[in-house]
């Protein structure tokens, strides 16, 4: 699972370093990082998609959001022995009321609610 982020990050974080740097021309001296080389790349790739050329940066966030999602749900899963015990037990902590009693939990619907207090409520005759 590890090479698989490993895989997954290495690409994002070349590609998107490169392109922060490009798109400023800061270019440190080396052609690879100038504008010129940038806009030669995105021209070569909007002409083979046939796209226009400033859609493309949000169509390559688009598909890297996506990957992130489908990598992240998979190690979701992949880990939810580890982590799915604790979400439960943090959530089953959240909704529940410390302030009744073993005995009242069958009479309260795990909101706070008590349904003996609701009982206890002078009932009038229907009119």
């Amino acid at each position: 699972m590890r090479v698989l982020l490993l895989l997954w990050f290495t690409p994002l974080a070349l590609f998107w370093g490169w392109f922060a740097l490009s798109v400023n021309d800061w270019s440190f001296g080396f052609i690879m990082l100038s504008r010129e080389l940038h806009d030669v790349v995105f021209d070569i790739y909007a002409r083979t998609l046939g796209v226009d050329r400033e859609a493309l940066p949000g169509m390559i966030a688009g598909a890297c959001a996506f990957d992130t999602a489908l990598i992240m749900g998979i190690a979701a899963f992949r880990w939810r022995a580890s982590w799915l015990p604790h979400a439960r037990e943090m959530l089953a902590s959240y909704w529940q009321d410390e302030t009744v009693s073993d005995d009242d939990r069958e009479y309260s619907d795990g909101f706070g609610a008590d349904f003996r207090s609701a009982a206890a409520v002078p009932v009038r005759p229907a009119e």
